[in-house]
């Protein structure tokens, strides 16, 4: 009786260990591709500069496609990295969505440099139609993925979470400033916050209010995915509230204003674009 149950003990465990080294494998896979990333940010991110008058974060694009040169690089490593991610225990979880924002944002970095030098991810050298998120450009496991799959399929579909919007990075002076680290799991949500909180500081491109004339001017891409804010009877003002300084969501809450929007600057947030 006692050699039955120990059969069944070790069948068990044949069974389990190779479910948990994969896990432990995908793990490894997701760790090694934030980690090489985060270095990748660290080494080439540039605190804010002004392009156009607008105050933004960079990057040193030249000197990251030097890097690509060499095939044992930070980036080619990285992007050796992305490839060898398994997708399938990725799902529904704030790993899973920390992975894709950084997953989009790299492929982003990857269609600059891998067309550089430009002046926009918008450039014609990039994209005939100046519509580069329906090429494929990142290929994780054994598929390629475009930016728009990775934002509309997989990001906004799965999460439902407007915030994504402002995550994921279309390389501009106008977008939300870039950090120098990676979005990671354990804190995901605080530096989600903390990125929209800081974009709506910046009256450049966040948001703009005008007390005498009541006039807000607001990111385009408030204008641009509006309906992602507008969900369970909220509108984009109501979305907005939480990030705003006391003194302007006081404000806010008492005179009625006009919203416009910022024209959305495409020039890329290039250390080299600085003026």
């Amino acid at each position: 009786m006692k050699s039955f149950h120990l059969r069944k003990v070790l069948l068990a465990a044949a069974v389990i260990v190779p479910v948990l080294l994969v896990a432990n494998s995908v793990r490894a896979d997701v760790a090694e591709f934030e980690r090489l990333y985060g270095e990748l940010l660290a080494r080439y991110w540039h605190p804010a500069v002004r392009i156009n008058g607008v105050e933004t974060t960079v990057f040193d694009y030249a000197r990251m496609q030097q890097d690509t040169q060499r095939p044992e690089s930070l980036f080619n490593r990285t992007l050796q990295a992305i490839e060898r991610v398994e997708l399938g225990r990725l799902k529904g979880t704030n790993q899973a969505k920390a992975f894709w924002i950084n997953a989009y944002n790299f492929a982003a970095m990857r269609l600059v440099v891998d067309h550089y030098p430009v002046d926009s991810i918008r450039s014609l050298s990039i994209s005939l139609f100046k519509y580069p998120w329906s090429k494929q450009v990142i290929r994780i496991g054994d598929k390629p993925y475009s930016l728009k799959q990775i934002e509309k399929d997989i990001l906004l579909a799965q999460f439902k979470d407007p915030r994504v919007v402002f995550a994921v990075s279309c390389a501009a002076v106008s977008c939300p400033d870039r950090t120098a680290e990676p979005f990671v799991e354990e804190r995901l949500d605080e530096q989600l916050d903390t990125m929209i909180r800081l974009f709506f500081q910046n009256p450049g491109k966040g948001l703009r209010l005008d007390r005498e004339t009541r006039t807000l001017t607001l990111s385009w891409i408030l204008k641009k995915d509006r309906h992602l804010f507008q969900e369970n009877g909220q509108n984009v003002l109501g979305f907005m509230l939480p990030y705003l300084e006391q003194d302007v969501r006081n404000w806010l809450k008492v005179h009625t204003v006009t919203i416009d929007y910022f024209d959305h600057d495409w020039t890329l947030n290039d250390l080299a674009q600085a003026d």
